[in-house]
């Protein structure tokens, strides 16, 4: 790399960005939908009221669910107004959100749910059926894990890649880089209040 290649600012990519968002918000939308769904479900006989049907729902057997739902999209916010080592700090974070979302599905499939005890029956109920388990909760959790793990990749890896907010949310008396691009320069120009034809 010459020390020209060095000095020019590395190019933005607002696709990537806007990737990155779509990603954190479709991860919260669908922890959103999981927490409301019911994860399993057990008929009870109840000593007074007779068979009733018990049912939880993802927020119940997995509490976690909503506030990663707030936290991926405080990372939205997080990743639009940062810039940096911070960007990656998020990124690294959401991507650890991802991977415990998996571990937690998968623990969930694979034991957690068979060891589920309803709190909502009367004292002396017995249950009269096997626990019914619906896959649909536990499939998007594992879908918003996929798309958190991604986000974080992607904010953790490109982090310089994703461009930061606006040049007039900067710092005052901070230099903005010259666009290559003749017809930007002359916009940036007017943004400033400068005569783009004035060749002083």
């Amino acid at each position: 790399m010459t020390a020209r290649e060095a000095a020019e600012p590395r190019a933005t990519s607002p696709r990537l960005l806007w990737s990155v968002v779509l990603l954190l918000v479709a991860g919260a939308g669908l922890l959103w939908w999981a927490s409301a769904l019911n994860w399993v479900s057990r008929p009870y006989r109840t000593p007074f009221s007779g068979d009733v049907e018990s049912a939880a729902t993802g927020a119940a057997v997995r509490p976690e669910l909503v506030p990663l739902a707030l936290a991926a999209l405080t990372a939205v916010a997080a990743v639009l107004a940062t810039g940096g080592w911070l960007r990656r700090i998020i990124g690294a974070l959401t991507l650890l959100g991802g991977v415990l979302l998996v571990w937690r599905a998968v623990t969930w499939q694979f034991g957690a749910s068979s060891e589920y005890v309803p709190t909502d029956v009367p004292g002396g109920s017995e249950p009269i059926g096997e626990l019914s388990r619906a896959p649909f909760g536990p499939l998007l959790m594992l879908l918003a894990a996929l798309a958190l793990f991604g986000a974080g990749l992607l904010v953790a890896w490109r982090a310089g890649r994703l461009p930061a907010m606006g040049a007039k949310y900067s710092a005052p008396g901070a230099e903005r880089p010259k666009s290559a691009d003749p017809d930007k320069r002359l916009w940036d120009a007017l943004d400033e209040g400068a005569d783009p034809t004035d060749e002083r």
